[in-house]
């Protein structure tokens, strides 16, 4: 049930926000008391934040949302005067608010399986031919490795279309950019497509890699979409190595909202004097 819950949870909320919203301005209308429009502002902030992440630029959120809290405060203080009722729909849009930025959000917290010092584990990948190959095709040159939970994550497009406008200045230093997703091998694929520069791209089936390096999320895939290992999906993580093999850098989101932005990836190839220059 909890699974359930999680993998649904935005949908839900979306639904029910939207029908608190409509049964606050319905409820307005009929009693021509328009302070129960209040009810609906937590709601209506939590929705609009939902569609921005899903239109507009959700690598930079915030990770404590302030002004969603701040319009749920409102909305709890001026629906009170509505009445018991309206303060209580005002009440749980605040709540599921609160539950979205501190709860859902947050990732499982690896063990450490991937150290800086050490060398990359030895891990399974499919390639886009098919071919099962092991992580060790990526330990001959410098590499950002990127574990992102799909097509589907608004999230993780973001931050890849980001690191695709840095990728020319990765290549200049010699270091090579893989992808690596639990997501179905034929939207893998589609991604591989989808930018004009030539990076690796696997899939990784069943998340026999994420859950060898401990960073499987359990139920992180939404139930609208079916597919990746059983509805989990991958703890965002980037990894970057040297031309050894050797970690110099991992980075685990403990938020899905918050990633860290390929400029900082520059900084550590250069601080750490991996770069490969062509």
């Amino acid at each position: 049930m909890k699974r359930f819950f999680t993998r649904g949870f935005v949908e839900l909320a979306g639904t029910v926000g939207l029908v608190a919203t409509a049964s606050s301005i319905a409820q307005a209308v009929r009693t021509d008391q328009w302070l129960w429009l209040a009810a609906a502002a937590p709601w209506l902030g939590l929705i609009g934040y939902l569609a921005y992440s899903k239109l507009g630029n959700p690598v930079r959120t915030s990770r404590h949302q302030w002004g969603l809290h701040a319009l749920s405060a409102a909305g709890i203080t001026a629906s009170a005067m509505a009445g018991p009722v309206a303060l209580g729909l005002a009440a749980l849009g605040a709540a599921v608010t609160v539950f979205y930025t501190h709860g859902y959000s947050r990732q499982h917290t690896p063990d450490a399986m991937v150290t800086v010092g050490a060398r990359l584990p030895e891990f399974p990948l499919t390639a886009l031919d098919g071919q099962v190959v092991s992580s060790e095709v990526l330990t001959h040159e410098p590499h950002v490795i990127m574990f992102y939970r799909g097509n589907w994550c608004p999230f993780c497009m973001a931050q890849v279309g980001q690191l695709v406008e840095q990728y020319h200045e990765l290549e200049r230093r010699g270091v090579k950019v893989a992808m690596i997703s639990p997501q179905r091998q034929e939207d893998t694929e589609e991604l591989s497509h989808r930018f004009n520069v030539p990076m690796e791209f696997y899939a990784d089936v069943d998340g026999a890699a994420a859950s060898m390096l401990d960073i499987l999320q359990a139920g992180g895939t939404p139930l609208l979409y079916g597919a990746g290992t059983n509805g989990d999906t991958v703890v965002p993580t980037v990894i970057i190595t040297d031309g050894t093999g050797t970690v110099v850098w991992v980075h685990h989101a403990d938020n899905h909202r918050i990633r860290p932005e390929p400029s900082v990836f520059l900084e550590v190839i250069d601080r750490e004097g991996i770069a490969v220059p062509r």
